[in-house]
This record gives C-alpha cells, structure tokens and sequence, in this order.
C-alpha cells in the first residue's frame, strides 16, 4: 500500500509546478477583482486564521514529506501535497495503443501489463482569507498518467465535497477522498484503461487541470518508469537474503542482475574473480543455477577491477574464438586467422598454411 507519508518519496521530490502556482494566483487575482471573496470582520478573519493555521499544522504531522509549502508567510498560506491513490495489490493498466498492421495505419489493441506504485496526484492549494468560514481553498490537480477529462472528473468531485460540508476545514478530507476514492469514482475497480482520445466526445477540461496533454505511449512509457523506479528505491532500502551466503543485507549492498536474481556484492566480486583466476570464464553467469543470465560486461568490469577485467576479455576472446569452426591459428606467430577450405593465411605474419597439418600452404 502507498503511505502517504511517503517512505522512500523524499522531500526533495516535490517541487510545485510553476504552471500550478500561476493557475493558482491567476484564480486569486481573478476572484478579488470581480469581488467573489467576501468583506469579513477582523474577528472572522482572525478566526479563520486561526483554523487555517491548525490546520496546517495537523497536514504537515500526517504528511510529512509529502507537503510542500510555498510562498511568502505574509501571503495566504499556499501548499502542494502529494497524494498516493491506494493499491495494496498493485493495479493492472489497459492501453489502447495504434499500430500499423498490414498497411491497416488505424488497428487498435490493447497492451495489458502491471504496476505496484502509481505516480501521485498533486493537490496544489491556496487558502484565501475567507476560508473556511465563507470560501474553499484554491486548488489545482496534476495527474501525469490521466487525460484531462478525467482530472477534470475529479476537481469536480472537490468541489462537491466541499460544497457538502461549507463553513469547514477541507483539505484532509479532499486527501482522503482522492486516495481511497479516485479510482473507484473514474471506473478503475479493476484496472486503469487508457484510451485514445475521442475529440468528438471530448468533455470541457476544468481550468484547474495543470500538465501537457500527452499521447497514450507517452503515459504508458511514464507509468513504467515510474514504476520501475519505485521498485528498485523499495529493493534498495529493503532487507534481502544472498543467494550464495545466505546472509542478510539491505538492497544497497547487492548486485542486481538484468535476470533479476540477486547476490550481495562481497559474494558477487569472490565468485566472478574466482571464475577469472580458473580460466572458466564462459561459466561467468548468473549463480543461480536454474538460471545462467548474462552478467553485463560494465558491471564485470566494476567488480573485477582494471587487470582482472582485462584478463576476462582476453579469456572470452580465446573462448570465442576456440568455439568457431572456421578459426585456426597461425603456427608461427599463434594469431586467430579464418579458414577456407584447409588453408589460411595469418593477417600478422602472412604466413599460409595447411589448418590439418600446419605446415606451409604448398
């Protein structure tokens, strides 16, 4: 499940949007010039000061990291909070991608795939003096995996919350809401649809949607990476058992490997110089023996060091060449050369000779 409090999500991974704050002071602007804020008393602005600032302060204790403020202390109190929608079980997404096929440039299909973190919902707000007494908070939504329509669904659903309760603090049940409650709301029970947009079905975008409009691959290729991004911020700061010691370590103190099989880095340089020192580089492969991936030559080459991963290339290189039937060596000077048809020619030496009997080509 996604905590709002944000486990691994950083502070320093929020940062409001300019777009969102100029949306938000344009809506300020806009309202106190066509006298929508109300003239209240200095007791009523006192007043909600006061709840303004409790309030405030009981965000940031079950926030944390996840809200941001922002602005001047002699402004109205502007904020951003992220907001994880809660998937306990992870979410499937459903795509619907265009593919040319067969000369046909308008085929759709849809490309099915899983994710265990979506990125959040950012919830950007203003408090303006009339709040909570007489006005909602300003607010702007961001959702970089939804189209427009569909944030625009939930600034509406905002609205309808607060028109619910007039006259109270807001903001955490909006929170609440959009956690719990925003995929249920946009039909998303069972799985995230993302479709091609229909411009003759479009609905009005809500003027508090904030980002680009994006094509379904840019969303599709956004979900992944940030998925893929979580999953090994989790792996890094969790606790996992080494496959060839059988110790247990944090994920920072492992190799990971494109299989995804895994091994604590210590365990990872013994085995892969071991396999360098005996020669039997070819059995340099993942240890899971059920396995035997590929472990990348760049990774090699930052546990073996300079010399020993020199010495693995030269080894791979013979091992190679050894296993090409039309590769013979030079008797002279010992260099790989190519056969054709029992005879070869050495590119260093230009000696020619026999590949059965290795004397001089007649």
């Amino acid at each position: 499940m996604e905590s709002l409090r944000g486990g691994s999500h950083g502070k320093g991974d929020l940062s409001p949007s300019p777009e969102a704050v100029r949306m938000l002071r344009a809506m300020v602007l806009r309202d106190r010039q066509e006298g929508e804020e109300p003239d209240l008393s200095d007791e009523q602005l006192r007043s909600n000061d006061q709840f303004q600032q409790d309030e405030m302060l009981a965000l940031e204790a079950i926030y944390g990291d996840n809200l941001d403020t922002f602005g001047e202390k002699s402004a109205p109190r502007s904020f951003q909070i992220h907001v994880y929608c809660e998937i306990p079980d992870g979410i499937s997404v459903s795509a619907e991608l265009l593919r040319v096929v067969d000369d046909y440039p308008n085929n759709r299909f849809f490309d099915t795939f899983s994710v265990e973190h979506l990125a959040p919902i950012s919830l950007t707000c203003i408090m303006p003096p009339p709040y909570p007494s007489h006005h909602s908070p300003y607010f702007t939504l961001g959702v970089q995996w939804l189209d427009s329509v569909k944030i625009s669904s939930l600034c509406h659903m905002l609205d309808s919350i607060w028109a619910q309760q007039p006259g109270q603090e807001v903001v955490f049940e909006w929170v609440q809401w959009l956690q719990s409650s925003a995929l249920s709301h946009l039909g998303f029970d069972d799985g995230i649809v993302i479709r091609q947009p229909d411009d003759s079905m479009m609905d009005p975008v809500d003027v508090r949607v904030v980002g680009e409009i994006l094509s379904v691959d840019d969303i599709v290729q956004r979900l992944i990476n940030y998925n893929e991004e979580q999953l090994q911020e989790s792996f890094l700061h969790g606790l996992h058992v080494c496959m060839i010691c059988f110790s247990e370590y944090k994920g920072i103190d492992f190799i990971k490997l494109p299989c995804h099989h895994y091994c604590c880095r210590n365990c990872m340089e013994t085995y892969s110089r071991m396999h360098v020192k005996e020669g039997s580089v070819m059995k340099l492969v993942c240890p899971d023996e059920k396995c035997g991936g590929l472990v990348p030559p760049n990774l090699l080459k930052s546990l073996l060091g300079e010399a020993d991963f020199e010495r693995w290339e030269r080894l791979i290189l013979q091992r190679t060449l050894d296993s090409m039937a039309d590769v013979a060596y030079c008797p002279r000077c010992q260099t790989a050369c190519l056969e054709d048809e029992d005879n070869a020619q050495c590119t260093k030496c230009l000696f020619s000779f026999c590949t059965r009997c290795r004397d001089r080509r007649q």
